[in-house]
């Protein structure tokens, strides 16, 4: 259980520090179009002023988007979900299990 808690939060904290990278990109091509628009207008060319990845992050999942879901959430919360399990061995112990041991 403590080792399945752990991979859990680990996976938690590197999912935050990715979305706060990728709105850091984010943001970083925004910086790089306002530049090319600037070159754009100074040298009457047409430069485009994104890639298609960032265009598609852009327009999918903007630093809103992902602001948004971090801060609607807070390191470790769990997902509450309602769960009937039914008992199927009649209260039998489980075998061993190498993945949950």
């Amino acid at each position: 259980m403590k080792r399945a808690i752990r991979l859990r939060a680990t996976a938690d904290r590197k999912a935050r520090g990715y979305a706060q990278r990728l709105m850091n990109a984010i943001g970083a091509g925004d910086d790089a179009a306002e530049v090319i628009n600037e070159l754009n207008r100074v040298y009457n060319v047409d430069l485009s002023t994104q890639t298609i990845l960032m265009h598609a992050l852009w327009e999918n999942s903007g630093q809103e988007v992902l602001l948004d879901k971090l801060n609607q959430s807070t390191p470790g919360e769990e997902v509450l979900l309602a769960v009937m399990i039914p008992d199927g061995n009649g209260g039998v112990v489980l075998p061993a299990n190498t993945v949950l041991d």
